[in-house]
């Protein structure tokens, strides 16, 4: 009899998980998928087309092929099997992770090096996934450390056509549609298709969920400077509240609402930047009309004083023909003006005074912007150099290997002489092999028809056979004429 299993009447009773109650031998990771445009593996993607591929990352795998020889991971783990049943192809990848369902997905721009040392920018498309690290330890390396990636597309799903680059005389398939099949970890020594493509501990995704310590003091430092270049305007960003300085909500000197602010804490992650800029804008446009307003007091304040100036010239001359009291009393009201030309002086002073504060404000950030900029322009440099010394290493490699397979001709290794910088060397002994074991069963499957061809045309004559055939051969005739007369 089976066993009764119904749902009962009563409501389903929910456990209110939060969003970081998730399984603690998982791991976050950030993934560089691809980037758009031209790429070395002659595809070309748009933005566009990526952002309507993207839709498709969340919940594909994370997969790759570790290999316990070299203690790290190798390529897609496409391998070809030669024996008895003929040539087998294989994948030796398996999961590792996986991309949520929930994941973050946005564009990020880069400033890398192409092939020839060139700095250029290029927008990868980027996600976040996790990995298993408490099942499979080789991926906490992963995590920690850092590995290459490439992506896989479904060739069921791949939607494109081949078009020819007028500017580089080069074809490229331009994907018009496609959807995810797989995210793929690659071994250190892989190069992936997408140069800078990588799988990485959180980095730039971690600060969309929280403002770090630097940005919090840098975003401090910036409001106490926007509360110095306001206070002439009459509003402070700080109060005084029992004898500490407390800095007020920027809502309050913006006019921005609560919601709009950077100390509003449940801001989104895809929003952040714009509500900052919306803030910096607004902050921006209420100095920039404080300082107009400002300017426009000063110049009506010296229009005014050229008034009174001329002014005074025509009282001096009427003054020349009033009694000496009245002259006094013009004498003193032309000293009170004076001490209004001074107070509008100092002022004028004050805010010539401010704008030199904020230049040298700008000067020694943009010293400051200068150095990290030679620092970075250091490392570019070393880095190109240690990838131009593994490069050579590794071709030195890939040549000693293509050397081994001495017994295949120039033609026969031409397409991997020709792509050796593009190949990894488990592609490149694959491929040789596969060719040089065809060429080994063409030759014995050759030889085999060969001899087979000699079994038949072999033909047995009898020569104790007296009668003399005309269809044998001379020499068989010879022989009979021979044993006759020995006979």
């Amino acid at each position: 009899m089976p066993q009764m299993n119904i749902s009962t009447i009563d409501s389903p009773e929910f456990i209110n998980l939060q969003s970081l109650d998730i399984n603690p031998l998982m791991s976050k990771c950030e993934i560089k998928v691809l980037y758009v445009g031209q790429n070395r593996n002659h595809s070309y993607i748009t933005k566009e087309v990526a952002t309507e591929m993207s839709k498709t990352l969340r919940g594909a795998p994370i997969v790759g092929w570790y290999k316990e020889t070299k203690e790290d991971f190798s390529d897609h783990g496409d391998v070809i099997t030669v024996d008895g049943d003929g040539i087998h192809f294989n994948c030796m990848t398996k999961p590792y992770g996986f991309v949520s369902p929930d994941a973050q997905v946005w564009f990020q721009k880069f400033k890398e090096s192409d092939d020839f040392g060139n700095e250029v920018t290029r927008e990868y498309l980027m996600t976040t996934g996790f990995l298993w690290t408490g099942q499979f330890e080789e991926c906490q390396d992963v995590v920690e450390c850092g590995r290459p990636h490439s992506m896989e597309l479904d060739e069921k799903s791949l939607k494109g056509k081949w078009s020819t680059d007028i500017n580089s005389n080069m074809d490229f398939f331009i994907i018009n549609d496609a959807i995810f099949s797989k995210l793929c970890i690659l071994g250190n020594d892989v190069e992936p298709c997408f140069e800078g493509s990588n799988i990485t501990a959180p980095n730039i995704s971690g600060s969309f969920t929280k403002i770090d310590n630097n940005f919090k003091k840098t975003l401090f430092s910036m409001m106490k400077d926007l509360e110095f270049a306001l206070q002439k305007g009459g509003t402070s960003m700080s109060k005084e509240v029992n004898g500490t300085s407390v800095v007020n909500d920027p809502a309050e000197v913006t006019g921005i609402a609560p919601e709009n602010t950077l100390d509003n804490t449940n801001f989104t992650a895809n929003n952040e930047q714009e509500k900052f800029s919306a803030t910096q804008d607004k902050v921006e446009q209420n100095t920039t009309e404080k300082n107009q307003k400002f300017t426009e007091e000063v110049k009506n304040q010296n229009d005014n004083t050229s008034f009174v100036s001329s002014e005074k010239k025509k009282d001096k001359e009427e003054d020349k023909k009033e009694d000496s009291t009245k002259e006094t009393n013009d004498t003193n009201d032309d000293n009170s003006n004076e001490d209004e030309e001074d107070k509008k002086k100092k002022a004028a002073v004050a805010k010539n005074s401010l704008d030199a504060e904020t230049a040298k404000k700008y000067d020694e950030l943009e010293q400051q912007y200068n150095e990290l900029n030679n620092k970075y322009t250091q490392l570019q440099n070393d880095y190109q150099s240690l990838v131009d010394f593994k490069n050579q290493i590794e071709n030195e490699k890939k040549d000693a290997l293509i050397a081994s397979f001495y017994m295949l001709s120039e033609e026969d290794k031409k397409d991997v002489l020709d792509n050796k910088e593009k190949y990894s060397l488990d592609t490149i002994e694959a491929k040789l092999s596969i060719i040089y074991t065809k060429k080994q069963f063409d030759l014995e499957k050759s030889n085999t028809a060969q001899s087979n061809n000699i079994a038949k045309n072999v033909v047995t004559f009898n020569l104790n056979n007296k009668e003399i055939n005309e269809n044998v051969p001379d020499w068989v005739k010879a022989v009979r004429e021979v044993e006759k007369t020995n006979s």
